[in-house]
């Protein structure tokens, strides 16, 4: 009876230490999906480069001054190097695709694609050799690419039939997220996630400001309203740099799994945002899809053992979380 009620306390005391770093991710989803709707918005404003610029140059500050306080680890020159070349493919390219696809595409639909980013991650990993495949992964894998399919199809003829460029611009954003997630694992491993992020960022961010400054500072500074900047405010500061923070905080103190489950919450908060801010029409396409991919993605990204991780561990597996 005693060795019963201290093993049930054990048990409780082990879910409660969970709770916090599920409501971690879990937040950091709802903040990326809602961040997608309000890039939506912004983009109505100005073009897709002013938006990616200034929301990364924000979240790059913010990281960085975050970084700098907590952490004192000398970064060797060449992977200093090589981190900053990923930053300008991940917080560069990556975002500039979507800030461009915006325009011709809705939040919605846009945050369903990138969902799929794990999918594509597990495919570069297996062929690099990381990772192994399973019956239950490669089900996840197409149930994930038929939702998005599903998802996207509905909306391939708006815009005035450009619709499909902003799609392929979003699957190319989810290419560069896989390359990203599996060819940075090293220094993810080998350094503070939140530090590599912070490098990986200030590089993005100043080749961003550096394509501004040739393509866009020529024509002025962008035009936003009040409620604009407030925009590029909360997807700067909120969308990006507390978002990463939280997704790299839940990893250091539960499993993967825990914290990527959460990710369908990325779509769902885009959905409704669009719906309720952009009048977005929400269709049952768009719901069918959603579905595919939540499936997908479980079989993906969970384990039938269900066991625990380290937290030396899950640090390591921070790439394989995507974020817009």
């Amino acid at each position: 009876m005693g060795n019963g009620g201290s093993n049930a306390g054990g048990m409780d005391g082990a879910e409660n230490s969970l709770l916090l770093p599920i409501l971690s991710s879990a937040t950091a989803s709802v903040i990326t999906g809602t961040a997608l709707a309000t890039t939506r918005y912004v983009v109505s404003q100005t073009d897709g480069l002013s938006v990616a610029m200034l929301r990364y140059a924000l979240a790059a500050a913010c990281l960085l001054a975050l970084s700098l306080a907590f952490y004192r680890v000398h970064v060797a020159k060449k992977d200093f190097v090589i981190i900053a070349i990923f930053g300008v493919l991940y917080f560069c390219i990556f975002p500039w695709c979507i800030s461009v696809a915006m325009q011709f595409v809705t939040a919605s639909s846009g945050a369903i694609v990138l969902t799929c980013t794990p999918a594509i991650t597990l495919v570069l990993a297996t062929l690099q050799g990381s990772e192994n495949w399973s019956k239950r992964k490669v089900l996840g894998v197409l149930l994930a690419i038929f939702g998005a399919a599903v998802a996207v199809g509905h909306g391939a003829a708006d815009f005035n039939g450009v619709g499909w460029f902003g799609y392929a611009l979003m699957i190319f954003a989810t290419l560069c997220g896989a390359v990203y997630a599996v060819f940075s694992k090293p220094y993810l491993a080998k350094y503070p996630p939140v530090l590599v992020t912070a490098i990986a960022m200030v590089a993005g961010a100043t080749a961003l400001f550096a394509s501004w400054l040739v393509l866009d500072f020529p024509t002025g500074m962008p035009h936003l309203t009040p409620l604009g900047w407030l925009g590029i405010l909360y997807i700067g500061v909120g969308g990006g740099a507390l978002s990463f923070f939280l997704y790299a905080w839940s990893l250091g103190r539960t499993a993967p799994t825990a914290t990527m489950i959460s990710l369908p919450l990325n779509p769902i908060a885009a959905i409704l945002a669009g719906a309720v801010a952009l009048n977005e029409h929400i269709t049952p396409a768009l719901f069918i899809g959603f579905c595919f991919v939540v499936s997908g993605m479980y079989l993906v990204v969970s384990r039938k053992d269900g066991g625990g991780m380290k937290a030396t561990e899950a640090k390591e597996r921070i790439h394989e979380i995507p974020l817009a």
